[in-house]
């Protein structure tokens, strides 16, 4: 009599590791996504997190992109940040950044996608035009010349304040008035210093590529440090925000330790600075005399420098 068997299956070790490799990365994937909390604006005009500015350089660069907005109608943002991470960046670049921020404010008109946002990064010594979607390519060019030469030099010689004065001005000229006023511009339009000879190219393409390596080495060895357990350049750090800052109290982030060498893992708490040190009960978001967000959309224009 033949007699049947159930045979239980058991998956191989294979299937095993690759379903909890699949289930890591699907964990791990959805973390930033879940710790990502973008900073609510100070203002509509200008958002200092990282406190570069005194009370007195601040309330005029407000005046002034006051002005510009009802001269014009466009809305010029300018941001500081100490760091990505402590608002919502974790892991990410700055143009990602500025154009998560600029599309969750809605800067500019709605109809006219005119918005520009400058966002400064202190301690990783960045700086970024973010334009609106009603911007030609062109723009973007322009953009990266008014970083080149009204922003970068100043902050180079450590003049935020002065540097982001600069670069408002310079944008509101360069930028701002030939898009209100529908002019044909290209890249030299405007500026004063002559375009590279063509002979010359291949050095500013060289120079070029060797600043880029040496901000990829730096950015690398920023995430990557010696881990304190085994001593080996492993250790991988994340910032998460557990309670995002406000305008009056600060916040806390958790900043959690990985070494891809001895398994180390290790978490760390941190106070997150409040928004401003200015009373909020003299900011007005959304409506008011200043404005407010209109909705802006963006389409990725803009152009990024280092100092």
């Amino acid at each position: 009599m033949i007699t049947q068997r159930k045979v239980a299956f058991f998956p191989s070790v294979t299937t095993l590791w690759r379903a909890a490799v699949s289930l890591a990365w699907l964990t791990f994937a959805a973390l930033p996504a879940a710790a990502q909390v973008l900073p609510s604006p100070a203002s509509s005009a200008v958002s200092d997190f990282a406190r570069v500015l005194d009370p007195a350089m601040e309330a005029k660069l407000a005046q002034s992109l006051a002005a510009l907005r009802e001269e014009t109608g466009v809305q010029m943002v300018v941001v500081t940040l100490p760091r990505l991470e402590l608002y919502g960046g974790a892991g990410m670049r700055i143009d990602d950044y500025a154009t998560a921020l600029f599309t969750a404010w809605g800067i500019g008109d709605a109809d006219r996608d005119d918005g520009l946002l400058m966002l400064v990064v202190t301690e990783s010594s960045e700086a970024r035009f973010a334009l609106g979607a009603g911007y030609d390519p062109v723009y973007d060019e322009r953009a990266a010349r008014v970083l080149s030469t009204a922003v970068l030099p100043e902050f180079r010689a450590g003049r935020l304040g002065e540097g982001i004065a600069a670069g408002v001005v310079s944008a509101r000229e360069r930028l701002v008035l030939p898009f209100v006023e529908g002019r044909a511009v290209d890249l030299d339009e405007g500026f004063t210093e002559a375009a590279p000879e063509a002979g010359n190219l291949w050095l500013f393409g060289a120079g070029g590529f060797v600043a880029w390596l040496i901000f990829m080495v730096r950015r690398f060895l920023r995430k990557r440090r010696t881990c304190p357990s085994c001593g080996a350049l492993a250790l991988t750090r994340t910032y998460e925000v557990i309670d995002a800052p406000t305008a009056s109290l600060t916040g806390t982030g958790m900043e959690h330790l990985t070494c891809g060498n001895c398994g180390l893992i290790d978490r760390k708490s941190y106070v997150i600075a409040a928004t401003t040190t200015h009373d909020a009960s003299q900011r007005t978001i959304g409506s008011g005399s200043d404005g407010g967000f209109c909705g802006g959309s963006f389409s990725g224009g803009g152009a990024s420098g280092k100092w």
